[in-house]
């Protein structure tokens, strides 16, 4: 835990500054968790292109061989060939289960950079809450309320302008 104490110490004084752009407290908190949330944003889809890079040749291997076994076990199974549809089917399963687990690693991938987030907003703002109005229920919320929701909501924001990027770049 202390090694991740001493990152934490070490980028503090970037993470902080946006909260201080603001001489309203308030206000400085919200413009900063947006920029921390962005900032998880922006380092997770940067890690998730370099881990998709890395492993393009492996997924992409795994997949073929998906298919191959798939459509293999689907010939034996109307050859009638059962004994040899369960041993190709169970070669597809195989290859599925590898090519889905290094894909789900790779997703989160995108997701590490907003643990830290929350680790060093603990840190500086750990005792802090949010009590919810009383129409709301007057509930208290801890510091990691706002930033999930504000972290959510620029990822959904995000997957969707990237969405609108990809024809543009394919032209």
């Amino acid at each position: 835990m202390d090694s991740i104490q001493g990152i934490l110490t070490f980028i503090d004084p970037v993470l902080i500054f946006p909260y201080r752009l603001f001489d309203n407290p308030m206000a400085g908190w919200w413009v900063g968790t947006f920029c921390l949330a962005a900032w998880a944003v922006l380092i997770g889809e940067i890690t998730l292109a370099i881990a998709g890079k890395i492993n393009r040749s492996a997924v992409s291997t795994n997949l073929d061989d998906t298919m191959y076994y798939h459509e293999q076990s689907m010939k034996a199974k109307q050859a009638g060939d059962e004994k040899a549809y369960k041993g190709i089917n169970k070669l597809a399963n195989e290859a599925y289960g590898k090519s889905f687990f290094l894909l789900m690693a790779m997703g989160m991938a995108a997701l590490w950079p907003a643990f830290f987030a929350v680790a060093w907003l603990d840190q500086r703002f750990g005792n802090i809450g949010f009590t919810m109005p009383a129409w709301a229920g007057g509930i208290e919320l801890s510091f990691t309320a706002p930033f999930i929701l504000i972290y959510i909501c620029l990822r959904v924001a995000w997957s969707r302008i990237k969405k609108k990027l990809k024809p543009a770049s394919a032209a």
